[in-house]
């Protein structure tokens, strides 16, 4: 009673007018506080007094395992740091600090025409939308190099129809192993003076100016933060320029074969000669062409992927769907190809744009888009020629983002880079309603998350490294196996088992877990009709980005392996817990049994019935929708699941947040 009455006294020491208190970023009127060992304001009716008696309220636990809480006060009764210091003083609390606002970094660059390019950062400007952008400047606040962490320059391949390579925001990539001019192939790539890039009309190293080309340029990879014109969304990545964009697909045969080149050379020269292309760019095509008539198109961009090059290419400027009426290249579904579509600073489709959703990858910002102009100058232009390349500068800081293991794999594995971006690009978007249903990942382009999961690539993970089963003969067994995922975004797998494994099986061949929570699917043994002895396969998990799971299975079937004990005729798993909507109660039974499965409260009443009839052996799974008999929501708080057969009961707690 001494401490309680020595704590409560001390409000009479602060409550006198605000004192101004030295930390801009708190915000007023809010603590955070870690309490000591099981300390728990909700069930401690004395403790919670003590602080409401000075005027500190609970507002709720924020932390399951570390017991952390906010407590709140009125700043206008009582002066924050004395406020702050009375709990730090408290026996009951380890730690205590004001709740402070945290923003996110930026890097604003120093362009001065930044302010018009809202596609980078949508402020609202020219009557656009607040955060209908590609939020590149959080972006580039996790990289801006145009070196990888292995010391290779970032390339993107822009194919065009030229590019104005006086421009001085723009950073080209230069050939230094080829002397210009020459008229030899110094570094015997098969292209003579190509010291600037190639020119695929002429077949020369003499690279034209052109309008279009180099405000495609300036979009992906503007020099930035040089106190000079526009921003590139690549920020550091250099510019191979390409001229063939041609009407005669031969000439772009020509120019996408300068561009495989280029990275196949420098893959086998370890980086000697050639250049580090990782990503083409194509503001070009044919508006409704069939992609049957167009195989050699298509196997372009599978050589490409194979060496490592990711190709975007813009969709038609046209409104209507290609997956009906045909394009090239974006009616292609290359593995190594990126669709891309146009939307403008409100987040909409473009009016002019063309869709496709099973073709069309994602949109970007392509409307009224201000970058570089031959003779040194700036302007806007629109179409979905100017989308493609944000998506290519967003692949070239995909790399700049990487870890040196994850890029010693790329070198390793070119194509899987290529696959693996692809999928983050998708993954990762914002989703908009302008083009769900009309393209395949229904959203804009987010940079941002993009370059956050090229950093922290997504993985899959078990609780079950291997499965080991022992049977008597003509007996059967399931085993649950529990799935997990570090994305942030669902993750989609497939199960695969050997054809000729007949004695296993599961209980599905493809799923989907939920970043947070756990997936469940049984494993199933038969050893009817087989041979004493011992069986083994593999059970592979494959997910969308590209991880695979391979669990080894064992299974052993003899005689003298005892029957299992009847009391563990059922098994049973909740997930997810804690649960907000819909709790799935996954239930493993032996043999057929009468099952009831109901929901009690911490006084023991039964809130719900859930299940009640008979079951046969195998997994089944039920769900509780988290209301009671009445059809009422349950409040937040602790429950507990019963399953109750014939031969026993098995029982969870559940949490309902």
């Amino acid at each position: 009673m001494k401490i309680i009455f020595l704590f409560i006294a001390s409000v009479f020491l602060f409550t006198t007018a605000p004192a101004q208190v030295n930390d801009n970023a708190m915000i007023p009127g809010q603590l955070l506080v870690m309490l000591k060992g099981n300390a728990d304001l909700n069930t401690d009716a004395s403790l919670k007094a003590q602080f409401e008696a000075i005027g500190v309220r609970v507002d709720g636990k924020l932390t399951k395992t570390t017991n952390v809480w906010m407590l709140t006060f009125d700043e206008q009764l009582f002066s924050p740091d004395k406020v702050l210091q009375a709990v730090k003083n408290h026996p009951a609390i380890e730690i205590a600090q004001f709740n402070h606002k945290v923003e996110e970094r930026e890097i604003v660059p120093n362009d001065p025409s930044f302010n018009l390019l809202w596609q980078l950062r949508n402020t609202g400007q020219s009557g656009g939308t607040v955060g209908a952008d590609i939020h590149a400047t959080l972006a580039w606040d996790i990289a801006t190099s145009g070196i990888t962490a292995l010391g290779d320059t970032i390339v993107i391949a822009v194919i065009d129809g030229g590019a104005d390579l006086t421009h001085e925001d723009l950073n080209f990539k230069k050939n230094y192993n080829e002397i210009p001019n020459n008229g030899i192939d110094d570094d015997n790539n098969g292209y003579v003076d190509d010291f600037n890039g190639w020119n695929a009309y002429s077949n020369t190293g003499n690279m034209v100016p052109h309008d279009h080309g180099t405000h495609v340029i300036g979009i992906a990879a503007a020099k930035t933060n040089n106190g000079t014109g526009v921003s590139g969304v690549s920020f550091g990545a250099k510019v191979l320029p390409v001229a063939g964009s041609s009407t005669n697909e031969a000439t772009v045969v020509r120019a996408y074969d300068y561009v495989y080149t280029m990275r196949k050379i420098y893959n086998e020269s370890n980086g000697v000669l050639g250049a580090y292309i990782v990503a083409s760019n194509s503001s070009f095509g044919v508006d409704q062409g069939d992609p049957s008539n167009y195989p050699l198109w298509s196997a372009m961009y599978d050589s490409m992927g194979m060496v490592g090059i990711l190709n975007v290419g813009s969709t038609a400027n046209r409104s209507y769907d290609v997956d009906i009426v045909g394009d090239i290249p974006t009616a292609l579904t290359n593995e190594s190809l990126v669709a891309v579509t146009n939307t403008t600073n409100q987040d909409l489709l473009n009016s002019q744009a063309a869709w496709g959703a099973n073709s069309i990858d994602l949109g970007a910002p392509g409307t009224s888009i201000y970058s570089t102009r031959q003779g040194n100058l700036y302007g806007y232009k629109t179409g979905t020629s100017m989308a493609s390349p944000v998506v290519s500068g967003s692949v070239a800081l995909m790399y700049a983002a990487s870890d040196s293991a994850r890029l010693v794999e790329f070198k390793q594995f070119p194509s899987l880079a290529v696959s693996k971006f692809k999928r983050y690009l998708i993954a990762t978007v914002d989703t908009i309603p302008s083009l769900v249903a009309k393209t395949v990942s229904g959203g804009r382009v987010n940079l941002l998350d993009a370059l956050t999961m090229a950093v922290n690539p997504p993985q899959i993970f078990t609780d079950s490294s291997s499965i080991y089963v022992g049977l008597k003969p003509n007996t059967a067994d399931t085993v649950l196996v529990q799935l997990t995922t570090s994305s942030t975004e669902p993750n989609s797998f497939i199960l695969s088992l050997p054809p000729d494994s007949t004695w296993i099986s599961t209980d599905i061949t493809q799923g989907l877990i939920f970043p947070g929570q756990q997936q469940y699917f049984s494993v199933i043994f038969n050893a009817e009709g087989l041979a004493e002895g011992t069986y083994t396969v593999s059970l592979s998990v494959n997910d969308y980005f590209l991880n695979q799971l391979v669990i080894p299975i064992t299974m052993l079937v003899d005689h003298r392996i005892a029957v299992k004990d009847i009391s563990t005729n059922v098994s049973a798993m909740i997930s997810p817990n804690p649960f907000t909507e819909v709790q799935k109660i996954h239930l493993n039974l032996m043999r057929t049994s009468d099952v009831s499965v109901r929901v009690v409260n911490t006084y023991g009443v039964t809130v719900a019935d859930v299940y009640n009839g008979k079951l046969v052996p195998g997994m089944h799974t039920l769900s509780w929708n988290g209301k009671n008999a009445n059809n009422q929501n349950v409040g937040t708080g602790v429950y507990f699941i019963v399953v109750t057969d014939q031969y026993g009961s098995v029982t969870m707690k559940s949490i309902k947040k």
